[in-house]
């Protein structure tokens, strides 16, 4: 079952990752791209919803500990797309709704091409960097998981060594009795 919701999970990295995307682009678009970018965001913050939802019910199914990790992380998560979906809201406004500007006078037509090419560069580097940060806590999550399972395997060599000692003790015992 933790596999399963491993598997969310990834897929959900890689949509918020995307997301992440496409409303840093939304800013810079106008348009008929512009209305491409929100509509293909819309749906992709609903597929993240969608799977939130299944990792909750997988979460449900999860035994002790592990469902409140899970839970935990699923609350994150959820976090986490409330801040994508707010900053998808501001970014499809439009710049200024109340002032009709001249396409002169406009934000958009003081910004040289450099300018706009560091912005797309920088966009792009947040992006990875972003993605950089999500391999790294499914990293962590992934140790955690091992040393949990370490840990489980050596109470388990603990109790096997304690039954052990516990039946040497009672053989020689009746060794004892018997001489």
């Amino acid at each position: 079952m933790a596999s399963l919701i491993d598997n969310y999970e990834q897929q959900y990295a890689v949509l918020t990752a995307d997301i992440t995307a496409k409303i840093g682009r939304i800013r810079t678009q106008s348009g008929n791209e512009k209305r491409a970018f929100i509509q293909d965001v819309d749906r992709q913050i609903e597929e993240a919803q969608e799977l939130l939802e299944q990792m909750e019910l997988e979460v449900r199914g999860v035994n002790g500990a592990a469902r409140d990790r899970l839970r935990g992380r699923v609350e994150s998560h959820r976090a986490e797309l409330k801040r994508l979906t707010q900053e998808f809201q501001s970014a499809k406004k439009p710049k200024d709704e109340s002032i009709e500007i001249n396409r002169e006078d406009s934000w958009e037509s003081s910004i040289t091409e450099d300018q706009k090419k560091r912005l797309l560069d920088s966009s792009e580097r947040i992006d990875r960097t972003g993605r950089t940060l999500q391999n790294g806590y499914r990293m962590v999550l992934e140790t955690e998981d091992i040393g949990s399972q370490v840990l489980k395997e050596l109470h388990e060599q603990r109790e096997t060594i304690h039954r052990g000692r516990g039946r040497v003790r009672l053989l020689i015992l009746t060794y004892r009795i018997d001489i």
